[in-house]
């Protein structure tokens, strides 16, 4: 073979590798990974009896950047009469194949598991749960989720399970064994295991109320289309700590959801709040409203106050607005408070502040703390718009602990 052609065989290959690499770490346009696993968890109704352990995801809202990788892990997790168990390991994950498909799986093995004082038992319990979409579209496998040395009331169970198997637990209820609930739409799929879900429907010996629901092994994927980036975001119109503690909770609280509102202007409303000393307003009016699509995110978030004085007359405005705007556009991450305004801004002390102040005024109080107007926040994906904050860094007349924090007309934005 000649040096041309060892040369182009030579380029053929790098350029295959490069290919290849691509494949696996350019993200998927426009699609939202999801993921999520944990070891156990039992519930009665809204109540929940033990929380999740070991959880691992994606995040609430998954990822449109893959790749993504969590895992957790824990010793044991006890909560007898209702399980026991061993070692519990979880993973998520969000990637892009070689080949160019895209797939979300989530994993979650637990270990010597016994549930009901030993009705049911395993030396291991794994469920994973896995949604590619490749060239041919959606699909869902539960493929590698087991058990081993599965005993049921006595009974051992000496092949792994079909999806949905369901056994009766005399004196308890009934058990579904390798759960599975499959969704496959158009845009967007996703796949549930439960390897152990224990619903109790019988007064027992153990004392375990009705209604008590337990899972062991959970795994859940899901891949959605058409997902450019995702939101997040809230909006109230006051609230007011001291540290950790809450002594007036965020009012008229709206919140974005991931996918935002489909464009619906999303609202929530008060007609007053009253925290003497700290402040007192009128009409509070927030809204949320976002859209999602296969080439933009694009979420705006307001809070509107009316009637608003802050420590009797340090502040007063007859309207304040707070407003957040966060987009994607073809990866492109923009942020803005465009919007946000003062009418009849007045604050004692200080004369030349008017409607125009500029963002992120910061004023010193003296026998009180800092005042910051129009305080703008940012994140490399976030901006946060806090139109009247007041911290009491000093002790004072009013008898307000020191690091209280005072906020009125607050909103942000995210897009991820």
């Amino acid at each position: 073979m000649n040096k041309l052609k060892l040369s182009l065989l030579a380029l053929a290959i790098c350029a295959g590798f490069t290919s290849a690499a691509n494949a696996q770490t350019s993200p998927g346009p426009g699609f939202q990974f999801s993921a999520d696993a944990y070891g156990t968890h039992a519930t009665l109704g809204n109540t929940v009896v033990a929380g999740k352990t070991a959880v691992s995801t994606l995040g609430p809202c998954g990822t449109t950047e893959p790749p993504v990788h969590t895992e957790n892990t824990v010793l044991t997790a006890s909560l007898p009469p209702l399980f026991t168990t061993g070692v519990i390991n979880t993973t998520a994950d969000g990637k892009i194949l070689p080949d160019g498909t895209l797939q979300s799986t989530a994993t979650a093995d637990v270990h010597d598991a016994s549930l009901l004082g030993g009705v049911i038992t395993a030396d291991e319990v794994k469920a994973v749960s896995t949604t590619t979409h490749d060239a041919t579209g959606f699909h869902t496998s539960a493929a590698g989720s087991t058990f081993a040395n599965l005993v049921v009331a006595g009974v051992p169970i000496l092949v792994n399970p079909a999806p949905n198997t369901v056994i009766n637990l005399p004196g308890f209820g009934h058990v579904v064994l390798n759960e599975q609930i499959s969704k496959v739409k158009g845009t967007t799929a996703s796949l549930t295991v439960n390897m152990i879900h224990v619903f109790i429907e019988q007064a027992n010996a153990l004392g375990i109320p009705i209604g008590t629901e337990i899972i062991v092994s959970h795994a859940f994927s899901s891949l959605r289309s058409e997902v450019n980036g995702t939101l997040d975001g809230s909006a109230y119109g006051t609230t007011a700590t001291v540290g950790n503690v809450v002594t007036s909770g965020p009012s008229a609280l709206v919140k974005m959801s991931c996918l935002g509102t489909n464009g619906n202007l999303k609202t929530n409303s008060v007609a007053q709040v009253q925290v003497p000393p700290l402040f007192s307003v009128g009409e509070v009016d927030d809204t949320v409203q976002g859209t999602v699509n296969g080439t933009s995110a694009v979420g705006e978030t307001t809070s509107t106050v009316q009637a608003v004085t802050v420590l009797t007359d340090l502040v007063t405005a007859s309207v304040v607005k707070a407003d957040a705007h966060a987009s994607k556009i073809n990866g492109n991450l923009t942020f803005s408070d465009t919007g946000s305004m003062f009418v009849g801004l007045s604050v004692k002390g200080f004369p030349e502040i008017g409607d125009d102040v500029a963002p992120n005024t910061r004023l010193h109080i003296a026998g009180l703390g800092t005042l910051w107007l129009h305080r703008v926040i940012h994140t490399s994906n976030s901006i946060e718009v806090r139109m009247i904050e007041l911290i009491v860094t000093e002790a004072n007349s009013f008898g307000i602990p020191i690091g209280t924090d005072v906020q009125v007309a607050a909103a942000e934005a995210s897009v991820h």
